[in-house]
């Protein structure tokens, strides 16, 4: 069968690959190539075309994650052209979409994107929750603010993971295994496996399980303290950093008659982590000194329940869910016990800061957390073929989250620290000021003690209309309208049971707030030719407000209360699909405005010019000024013949802010007008090519071989980072603040691979091809200055060195 090309196909084939002789040759004999597949995806909360969809969206096949080796999160940002992390330990990131970002380590004011699990929201703020990717049916990335269909924290768009569901229609199983090395570091395990299982021809179960293991490339190496009292020898260790993952799923459909259905899921996965990710500089590549054998568990649970129901007119979707997660770590606290202790027993006022003073003993940092979150959301989708097509819905979430974080400091009860603690207990009964408040303190190795609750509870009704005001053109419009309650608690103390300075009450200080909003959405679209659509969109995402507490509003410089913030997005595309569906480009420009920019006020964060009294506990949120995002999206797929395509996206943007932002009732600029925001790519993209070769072995399928690539350009560090530079007078200021510009960070894999008929697959893995050492985390932590010592200086999370692996997958 001879090759089923166009003309215009054939003409950029030849002038791509002029010199490829054994390709021509290979096409007289090939058969026609492949057309590519419809995609399926939910952005609109209805099944729908992703061609046919009025907005920017990647979504990533099971196909495609198998095909490419992604195992977590983090292996999947590199394939979304819009999207961006930073990650401390493996399971613990901050997620960036079109580089709408004000910084990192914002652990109290809410996410800008949303993570969806099926219709169970998960957001959380710094640490998403990391999804392994097993048997999940595609990943949806969905950038720009999501806000009215998607609710609160989609402000800068929402990562919805959609998990395959059980079917009726027969039994299906699959069983996957890997294991590897890492070059320089430990082997790597990973096994999977999931079973489709009718139990009649009206219910189904599925069942999924996986285990992995991550080995290590992180030594931690013999080294002293700052203070020269003691060394590491009984916690160094090789390759010490292991992340382990356990889990499953189990889900159960239920088709009550034609019209009614019943699916109930229930997933659990656990993430343990052992050792240290970061990397000192000084040290050289994957090594660091640590006093402490540092851990971090992250597990979680959901369950819930939708269920479907077609009215004729519409169809009714009923969800229920629950989300249940636990967060527990430890890590060394030695270096900043030390530095404090140090700089202020020498300091200006030694007497007042004897509280600060635990000598040379070593401490850790350890976080007990949790988030419950019990979600409902109803939906009415109209069916037909109306030119009219809507949908209304509701929607209630009951969010919690709690920590106590806090220093353990063995032995302080021997310090300055704990001699001037008692006093200040002394003081505080004799004054009468904290009632309750009983001396002496109760014997404690937790030398700071911080402990928070955050509950907020949203309601919602949301809806969207399109009309189809011809064949070609059709028009949506869409609104959200919420109203919350923010109630939230904060306990410090200093040692345990030692009430701060700025909070008299022992029982803590409580703010609560009510608020509500609208957010509009308005899109059209225009059908050229079946395979070809323009559209134009307007959208806008939120963040809840809130109260300050009062301690931080008595300092004059925190306001009481602050708002939600805004954006707006104007958005113009174009999808399309060529020479019979075998090539697919899409394009998509955006401009993005901000508006009241939530901002989190310190004071690790506004030294500048700020008189605060010592007041290191200042802590709230305040709204900025304005910034701007603007930028262009391209993707596309080409199957250029039978047995070689590729795949490819590309981003570039200019993220600024658009006006001075000053600290509230002060003339201190907290971010000039021009800074580029922090953690925000000018530049990404990725690649990947796949040639399956004919004929090449005896067995009967295709022995392929795949490549990709991403690049991501330089991003700043963070607002302090990008200050310092702008306003740096020397070269030495400002080559001190361009260590704070995280540089290009770039990886490839290469696959060689066989997919046999009889259903199994085996490949030989490459990951980080070219063995980059780029990282995603910056702490500039100065600690050793003091001490003239040039360790623990810029430390980062270097990627994983490159690694070799073998997978099988077998399939009935």
């Amino acid at each position: 069968m001879t090759e089923q090309k166009t003309p215009l196909a054939a003409a950029i084939f030849a002038t791509l690959f002029p010199a490829s002789q054994g390709l021509a040759q290979e096409a007289k004999t090939a058969v026609a190539a492949p057309r590519l597949e419809t995609v399926t995806v939910t952005a609109t909360r209805r099944s729908e075309n992703l061609q046919a969809v009025a907005q920017s969206v990647t979504a990533l096949s099971t196909e495609f994650i198998q095909k490419q080796a992604l195992v977590n999160t983090y292996d999947l940002i590199g394939a979304l052209p819009s999207v961006n992390f930073v990650s401390y330990v493996p399971g613990q990131s901050v997620i960036v979409m079109r580089g709408i970002s004000s910084g990192t380590g914002e652990f109290r004011i809410d996410s800008k994107v949303s993570i969806y699990l099926d219709d169970q929201p998960m957001t959380a703020i710094s640490q998403q929750a990391d999804v392994r990717l097993v048997d999940i049916e595609r990943v949806e990335s969905l950038p720009g603010p999501q806000g009215t269909l998607f609710g609160s924290s989609a402000q800068g768009g929402t990562l919805h993971y959609v998990t395959n569901k059980p079917d009726i229609s027969g039994f299906s199983s699959e069983v996957s295994a890997e294991v590897g090395t890492i070059e320089g570091g430990d082997q790597s395990y990973d096994i999977s496996g999931w079973l489709n299982i009718p139990l009649s021809d009206k219910f189904a179960l599925r069942v999924v399980g996986f285990w992995a293991e991550e080995g290590g490339y992180v030594d931690n190496v013999l080294g002293r303290d700052l203070m020269d009292s003691q060394d590491n020898a009984d916690v160094i260790e090789e390759n010490q950093n292991v992340y382990r993952t356990t889990g499953g799923r189990l889900a159960g459909l239920w088709t009550i008659n034609d019209d009614w259905s019943l699916l109930a899921t229930g997933i659990y996965q656990r993430g343990d982590t052992s050792g240290t990710w970061e990397t000192d500089p000084f040290l050289g590549d994957q090594k660091v000194t640590r006093f402490f054998d540092e851990w971090r568990d992250d597990e979680w649970w959901t369950a819930s329940a939708t269920l479907k129901g077609n009215l004729g007119f519409a169809e009714l979707s009923l969800t229920g869910s629950y989300f249940d997660r636990r967060i527990d770590y430890q890590w060394d606290n030695t270096n900043y016990s030390q530095w404090r202790s140090f700089y202020y027993s020498s300091g200006s006022y030694p007497a007042y800061y004897a509280l600060y003073d635990t000598g040379a003993l070593h401490s850790t940092t350890f976080n007990w957390q949790k988030q419950n979150r019990w979600a409902y959301e109803a939906r009415l989708t109209s069916q037909g073929d109306s030119k009219l097509q809507w949908m209304a819905g509701a929607f209630f979430e009951d969010v919690y989250d709690w920590w106590e974080y806090g220093a353990l400091v063995p032995g302080q009860m021997g310090t300055p620290a704990w001699d001037k603690a008692t006093e200040n207990c002394t003081d505080l009964v004799n004054g009468g000021t904290v009632p309750g408040l009983t001396c002496p303190l109760a014997p404690t190795d937790i030398y700071y003690f911080e402990n928070y609750e955050n509950t907020v509870k949203q309601v919602a009704v949301f809806g969207e209309m399109t009309y189809d005001l011809t064949d070609k053109w059709s028009v949506t419009g869409g609104a959200r309208w919420f109203e919350f309650d923010r109630d939230t608690l904060d306990i410090y103390q200093v040692p345990l049971g030692l009430p701060v300075q700025s909070d008299p009450d022992a029982n803590g200080l409580r703010s609560q707030s009510t608020d509500s909003d609208t957010s509009l959405k308005f899109a059209t679209r225009y059908k050229f030719t079946p395979d070809v659509m323009a559209y134009a969109l307007y959208s806008e995402g939120f963040r809840l407000g809130g109260n300050n507490s009062p301690r931080a509003v008595d300092t004059g410089v925190v306001p009481a209360t602050y708002g939600p913030d805004l954006l707006k997005n104007y958005e113009l595309g174009l999808k399309s699909q060529w020479f019979d569906n075998r090539l697919q480009l899409n394009l998509s420009a955006f401009l993005m405005e901000w508006e009241d920019i939530q901002l989190r006020l310190g004071s690790s964060n506004i030294s500048g010019g700020i008189d605060n009294n010592g007041a290191w506990w200042l802590e709230g949120n305040f709204n900025g000024g304005t910034a701007e995002q603007k930028g262009v999206e391209l993707s596309g797929q080409w199957y250029a013949t039978d047995r070689l395509s590729f795949e490819w996206n590309l981003f570039l943007a200019s993220p600024e802010f658009t006006e001075d932002t000053f600290v509230p009732n002060t003339d201190v600029i907290y971010v000039a007008k021009g800074t580029t925001m922090p953690v925000s790519p000018k530049e990404k993209y990725w690649a990947a090519v796949e040639y399956t070769f004919p004929d090449f072995l005896p067995w009967q399928g295709d022995f392929w071989t795949r490549f990709s690539y991403s690049w991501q350009g330089k991003v700043w560090d963070s607002f302090a980072a990008i200050s310092d530079y702008s306003t740096a007078t020397t070269d030495e200021e400002r080559d001190a603040a361009l260590e704070f510009l995280i540089p290009e960070y770039k990886s490839g894999t290469f696959q060689v691979g066989f997919t046999s008929e009889s259903g199994w697959d085996a490949a030989i893995v490459v990951r980080n091809v070219f063995d980059d050492n780029g990282y995603t985390y910056l702490s500039g932590t100065w600690y050793g200055a003091d001490f003239g010592d040039p360790r623990w200086r810029y430390i980062r999370n270097i990627q994983q060195p490159r690694s070799y692996s073998l997978s099988f997958t077998k399939r009935w």
